[in-house]
């Protein structure tokens, strides 16, 4: 009952926590080919049913059931990457809800992580039958239909969207930033992050800028 009864907003946020846990899970640096299927199998399941499950189609809610389980048991093994270090130190802070932080970082992180990766990440547009010419074509769909996705589900696209004043922000950046070098999924990122380079993400997240370092 739980499942079938959860607030559409609920349901948004913890239906991109998953499509989350899927693709950080995918390119994680301990991903193997025990988890790479299921997080692929994830990802799918969630782009093509979270929308229908945040309308009310209890047929799609049962599917995100099996979807967030099967992303679950791939980042377990593989772990994580930084979207959840950066959700983890500055949800508390500014008030955010993990799985609305987790959605708003995201399409950055993917930017950020493609300079080590494009052709891993390149595979989930691909196996989602994303159009593109090149890795990047490719990757630049997907993190389209990550925002796509949010604004259908009601979640903004930046932190100054969400309504996180620029002096707040500011004041803690230092801090979050910090903080997110010690998260203990930083290090299976699977490009290293340093200090400064939470910084700059988080300011591109802040003013929903591109992600071009």
């Amino acid at each position: 009952d739980l499942a079938m009864t959860m607030p559409r907003e609920l349901t948004a946020h913890t239906g991109m926590d998953a499509l989350t846990h899927a693709t950080e899970a995918y390119v994680a640096s301990l991903h193997s080919d025990f988890t790479d299927p299921l997080a692929l199998k994830a990802i799918q399941m969630i782009v093509e049913n979270l929308l229908k499950s945040y309308n009310g189609d209890i047929e799609a809610r049962i599917k995100m059931h099996y979807a967030q389980c099967l992303a679950g048991m791939a980042f377990s093994n593989a772990l994580l990457g930084i979207v959840h270090s950066m959700a983890h130190k500055s949800g508390a802070i500014f008030h955010v809800p993990h799985g609305c932080a987790n959605a708003i970082y995201l399409p950055y992180v993917i930017d950020y992580n493609k300079k080590c990766c494009a052709s891993r990440l390149a595979d989930i547009p691909r196996f989602l039958g994303l159009k593109g010419e090149t890795d990047n074509d490719l990757i630049d769909a997907y993190t389209a239909l990550i925002q796509q996705m949010n604004r259908q589900l009601s979640i903004p696209l930046s932190l100054k969207e969400y309504g996180i004043s620029e002096e707040v922000f500011l004041a803690n950046l230092d801090r979050i930033s910090h903080n997110s070098v010690e998260d203990a999924c930083t290090g299976c990122n699977p490009r290293p992050t340093a200090e400064a380079d939470f910084k700059e993400l988080f300011k591109s997240v802040y003013y929903g800028s591109k992600v071009t370092y």
